[in-house]
């Protein structure tokens, strides 16, 4: 089997759980974007991928990613898509092995080569990536509402709808207005309405987004937190920048809850040091982040080998996102609950299929590679100009 064409479609899609408003169009949240690819080969078998970012959060625009695909496609015509060793050696001659600028075109390239192979031998791509523990996920939200009292009902809403994990987002105020006393007891605030509106079985994960930065404001704040209760459910998500390990070192060794680890995750390499010096007691996985999903399985096999937990996020956005995740998930041995509702906060997206969401679960299936099948005529409302989009990240419109 050899590859003959590597087709891309940028696209941008709309919000529809933060609230969107038409006036937002250049808003953070609004700018949405990714790019399929459709692998066609020599034969009845196509994979798809998929290269989404949002660009102030994983730095990458989509003129970007369309160049690393372009080139990618380049070099990729002609290979064998069945040998994913020298589908990695040809993408590391185009970008080197471990540049976070190219990690969401690799991650495309990766989960559609999965795909094909997946389908070529028939069998799901839970199977490739070692076999699945169980195709039933637990799943997580996040509760990105602005009160404590929004916070609260948010969180009883979806603890009754099934869900068994609930990211709480603690740095709003802080990103946006620093970090004060004020803001800080107002997260504080906005965190505890939710752990006193939940059971001690959910999963509540404080997410800081690295925004509170200054380890000795987080370990005051949380010891003022479990000086009225300890909340065994509690886990604390990246309060400091992504390269502070040590920080996050001394607070792991001071505050009696889990240290999660997001944006430090960005290769296997970074994994290894997280691991070697003891910073975190969990980790978050994003497939576009870490350049796909062999290096996301590279991952989980060296926090599986430290006794480090793995969780899996949303990122990208498609429905063919959420289901490579739900297959990494698949193959983790101790589950926690997964963040697999991604493509639910828009619109449409470009794909159906590959799983199911219910009760607070999602339900994978047993079809060859992701499971899933494009919808062109979403595809083709979605579709994008590229050079228009960089027109709209020039400097002047931000």
């Amino acid at each position: 089997m050899k590859i003959v064409e590597i087709e891309r479609f940028p696209i941008r899609m709309k919000p529809v759980k933060f609230g969107y408003r038409e006036e937002d169009e250049l808003s953070t949240i609004a700018r949405v974007e990714t790019v399929v690819i459709r692998v066609k080969t020599d034969s009845s078998v196509v994979g798809f991928g998929e290269a989404g970012s949002i660009a102030s959060y994983l730095n990458h625009t989509m003129g970007g990613l369309l160049d690393w695909l372009e080139a990618y496609a380049d070099a990729l015509v002609g290979a064998d898509p069945l040998n994913l060793h020298d589908i990695n050696q040809r993408i590391d001659k185009v970008s080197g092995e471990s540049p976070p600028g190219s990690q969401p075109a690799r991650a495309a390239i990766d989960m559609a080569m999965h795909d094909i192979v997946g389908k070529a031998r028939g069998v799901p791509v839970y199977d490739l990536l070692g076999g699945a523990y169980r195709t039933e996920l637990e799943l997580l939200t996040n509760l990105y509402e602005e009160t404590p009292d929004e916070k609260a009902a948010a969180a009883r809403r979806f603890v009754g709808q099934g869900f068994a994990g609930l990211k709480v987002k603690i740095g709003d105020s802080i990103i946006l207005d620093g970090r004060t006393p004020e803001n800080l007891e107002y997260e504080k605030q906005k965190l505890l309405a939710v752990l006193r509106s939940v059971g001690s079985e959910i999963y509540v994960d404080a997410d800081a987004n690295q925004s509170w930065a200054n380890a000795g404001q987080v370990r005051g704040i949380f010891a003022s937190i479990l000086d009225e209760a300890f909340y065994g459910n509690l886990s604390l998500e990246q309060p400091l920048h992504h390269l502070n390990l040590k920080g996050h070192v001394e607070l792991r060794d001071t505050l009696p809850i889990p240290i999660i680890l997001d944006e430090s995750v960005v290769s296997p390499e970074a994994v290894m040091q997280i691991a070697i010096l003891g910073a975190a007691d969990r980790i978050v996985v994003k497939v576009s982040r870490v350049g796909g999903l062999q290096r996301a399985r590279q991952i989980v096999d060296i926090c599986e080998s430290a006794a480090i937990g793995v969780s899996i996020d949303t990122m990208p956005f498609t429905k063919l996102g959420d289901a490579a995740h739900c297959h990494l998930a698949a193959t983790i041995r101790d589950h926690y609950p997964i963040d697999a509702e991604g493509h639910l906060w828009f619109e449409r997206t470009p794909f159906v299929g590959g799983f199911t969401i219910a009760d607070g679960r999602a339900v994978l299936g047993d079809e060859p590679g992701l499971g899933v099948d494009l919808d062109e005529e979403a595809l083709a409302a979605l579709a994008i100009d590229p050079q228009a989009v960089a027109r709209d990240f020039s400097p002047a419109k931000r």
